[in-house]
């Protein structure tokens, strides 16, 4: 395990302070045999020497005692979130870092067998899995990344994005500091989506844990989590693991690969009214969603993909999870709703 950067199957939840709580999940999920998309996790601490090398941190400083009493509404979060980001993206990453990243992405180039892999380029923090403090949809991912250049880029911005206007006005709202909470970046093998989506082992809106609730479309996730169509809908027996009902929606937008990115395209005509996955495809969703949930104990809330190059059943992955640590049954229908939202939403 590098100082830099540690391969998701080196993590487990005892690393959430040196890789954040989203790559810490993906070591865990290895250790219990659920398939997710290999990849490497570029530590806190790569982050912690970055500012300090740089200088960065010195000019954040310097530059938030404009704002002794922190900036008071959302015109001044704006501003101090585009100063912040203008130093970090700014600063070139210490040399030592850009060389145990690049040696980490040829590894998995070399791996997979694919020059210039694209990669889901994704920042953890080590704050965001907290019961207090959710930070949801606050850091940024970016997907179909290609290359040394266009990652080294991307890990800036994920870095940048600890400063959202967003996630400012919300460390204000809870006295967390502006400046606290390290970043961690995963850098994971793009999966090549036929279809994505999220999924639940508790009803997000009756409580009932007996369920696991699948939502998807077809391409990637973005079009779910966006909200950018009615997603299909599978419910799973959680003890049996077998699909016992669907609703089969019209989709008629979804996610592909661009050229560097994503775009949003239109659904071919013969698939929209189709379901974007089979019921065995739906059922070993199911079996890791369960797998997660037996290990942490808790509900969780997950992503998953389903390759269109592999064969059933290595085609299915899980891309997160994250654990759920509000008792939703508890709650009245708007507060699970919103709960439910929070854990789908959480970068």
């Amino acid at each position: 395990m590098s100082k830099w950067s540690c391969w998701f199957e080196e993590l487990g939840k005892e690393h959430n302070n040196l890789v954040g709580g989203k790559c810490a999940n993906l070591g865990e999920m290895m250790k219990i045999g659920v398939r997710i998309p290999t990849g490497f996790a570029i530590t806190t601490e790569a982050y912690d020497n970055f500012l300090e090398e740089t200088g960065a941190d010195r000019e954040m400083k310097d530059y938030l005692l404009k704002f002794r009493e922190g900036p008071r509404n959302f015109s001044e979060f704006e501003e101090v979130s585009k100063a912040i980001e203008d130093i970090i993206v700014s600063k070139e990453i210490p040399k030592a870092i850009q060389e145990s990243i690049w040696m980490e992405y040829e590894a998995l180039c070399q791996e997979t067998g694919v020059s210039d892999l694209p990669v889901a380029v994704r920042s953890s923090g080590i704050a965001e899995d907290m019961p207090t403090a959710s930070f949801a949809g606050q850091y940024e991912s970016y997907l179909n990344v290609r290359g040394k250049d266009d990652l080294l880029e991307k890990v800036r911005l994920c870095w940048a994005s600890a400063f959202t206007a967003r996630g400012i006005n919300y460390r204000v709202q809870k006295k967390l500091g502006l400046l606290g909470g390290s970043v961690s970046v995963g850098v994971q093998k793009m999966v090549n989506s036929r279809a994505s989506g999220v999924g639940f082992t508790i009803h997000p809106v009756t409580g009932n844990d007996t369920r696991i609730i699948l939502e998807g479309n077809w391409g990637l996730g973005e079009s779910v989590v966006q909200g950018v169509v009615t997603p299909d809908t599978f419910v799973i027996d959680k003890k049996t693991v077998k699909l016992e009902e669907q609703e089969i929606s019209t989709k008629l937008r979804q996610y592909s690969f661009s050229h560097r990115g994503t775009a949003e395209v239109d659904v071919p005509l013969e698939k929209q009214n189709v379901a974007c996955i089979s019921t065995e495809e739906a059922e070993q969703i199911a079996e890791f969603t369960k797998m997660v949930e037996s290990h942490y104990g808790v509900p969780v809330d997950i992503e998953w993909a389903v390759d269109a190059d592999l064969s059933f059943p290595e085609r299915v992955f899980l891309v997160q999870a994250r654990q759920v640590t509000v008792v939703v049954k508890k709650k009245n229908a708007t507060d699970q709703i919103l709960d439910m939202m929070v854990a789908r939403f959480s970068s």
